[in-house]
């Protein structure tokens, strides 16, 4: 089955009006989250520099530094604008992450793909993550995150234009939040992760768009090693 079809089948069978989390997720305060910490929030923290550099935000007044502060600045900077640079060309290029966590509910197995620019206020890239428990446990879920995504204040359900690859584009209802601040979020649950695997290949793109207007475009590549990986997570 068709990644498509697995998504619309579960989007469209659930409640429109419905303000929670996704089956299995809870709320946080903010957006919704799996129920146990999982390592690509620490991969995403590792990043957050390059996010935070992709959408502008307001400065602190200047003061007057001494040398000394001027000069530690001045080397943070370079330390930073060194890093940034690297991650910078991580994510242009598209990159993979995936782990495991052991929780009481069994093993939470994640894979995340991330392909972030500055360009079109984010909506050309972002991250998507497959994420799910190991069997019997059929908690599973597809998340994307980009800048271009609305970032309502509390959770939402929204109504999204779905494209896959060249297949005809689907409306379906979906879950929306903020991540972090600096991103929106838009979470469908799937019926295991094993089904969500049966509907990935080694490419594939995707395409969500709202009220006509593409909010994200995001194209993976080199699937195949992540799909194993995570079939073995799962067993």
């Amino acid at each position: 089955m068709r990644m498509l079809a697995i998504l619309s089948f579960i989007s469209l069978s659930l409640p429109f009006e419905a303000a929670a989390c996704p089956t299995g997720m809870l709320y946080d305060g903010n957006g919704c989250s799996p129920p146990y910490q999982y390592s690509m929030d620490d991969w995403i923290r590792e990043k957050n520099d390059y996010l935070d550099s992709l959408e502008p935000r307001e400065r602190p007044p200047a003061r007057v530094l001494s040398p000394e502060e001027l000069e530690n600045l001045k080397r943070l900077q370079a330390e930073k604008d060194a890093r940034d640079a690297i991650i910078a060309r991580e994510v242009a290029n598209g990159i993979w992450f995936s782990a495991s966590s052991s929780t009481p509910e069994g093993k939470l197995c994640t894979a995340s793909f991330a392909k972030l620019t500055s360009q079109d206020n984010g909506k050309s890239g972002g991250i998507v993550s497959i994420m799910g428990f190991q069997k019997p446990k059929p908690d599973a879920w597809l998340i994307f995150y980009g800048t271009g995504l609305p970032k309502p204040n509390k959770v939402k359900k929204i109504k999204i234009s779905l494209q896959q690859d060249d297949e005809p584009a689907q409306t379906v209802q979906v879950f929306n939040y903020r991540y972090q601040g600096r991103a929106g979020a838009i979470a469908f649950s799937v019926p295991g992760l094993t089904a969500a695997l049966d509907g990935m290949r080694d490419r594939q793109s995707f395409k969500l768009s709202i009220d006509g207007n593409a909010a994200m475009v995001l194209q993976w590549t080199d699937a195949a090693p992540i799909i194993e990986q995570l079939r073995q997570c799962a067993k």
